[in-house]
């Protein structure tokens, strides 16, 4: 009897997991089947306020969910740069691609997130070439987003330099 409530409790707390993270851009257009098999190989992890999550320059083996909490993240040189609020992702295109990671990124507040490894994952890729599409595609549009706003962010920055010169 223990043994049943132990996994209709694992099973309520996939299926909340389920309903979060299938929100999330990286999973538009996956199936729950797909972001079910992907979750299953995740491995849920907890940073205390001021811990680093991953380095700048370090090499790229996992993405994160950030579940709950905020996290900053910095240039190499440790300036911070933004400020994410949970539920978010980092290291989406350092999974897929291998590359170092390019900034640091630190718990700003208690964080718990899922961490999603590539080794792990890429076996899942082999498997459905669907799940892999979107999952390219889907990181193709999050990194195109970001480095729109970075763009707009560069403009304003540039516009104030301009305005305090004059």
């Amino acid at each position: 009897m223990q043994y049943a409530v132990q996994i209709k409790k694992a099973t309520h707390y996939l299926d909340s997991l389920l309903a979060i993270v299938q929100k999330l851009a990286l999973f538009r257009d996956c199936t729950p089947a797909q972001v079910r098999e992907v979750l299953q190989i995740c491995v849920s992890h907890s940073f205390k306020e001021g811990e680093v999550i991953c380095k700048a320059g370090a090499k790229s083996e996992n993405m994160f969910v950030i579940l709950t909490g905020s996290v900053e993240i910095r240039t190499a040189e440790d300036v911070p740069l933004l400020t994410e609020d949970s539920v978010t992702t980092i290291g989406e295109a350092g999974l897929l691609t291998g590359e170092v990671r390019s900034a640091t990124v630190v718990a700003k507040t208690a964080v718990t997130t899922l961490s999603m490894n590539r080794r792990r994952l890429l076996p899942l890729m082999n498997q459905d070439m669907a799940l892999t599409k979107y999952l390219y595609r889907n990181v193709l549009f999050m990194v195109r987003g970001k480095l729109v706003a970075s763009n707009r962010r560069i403009s304003e920055l540039l516009q104030q330099r301009t305005e305090s010169a004059d």
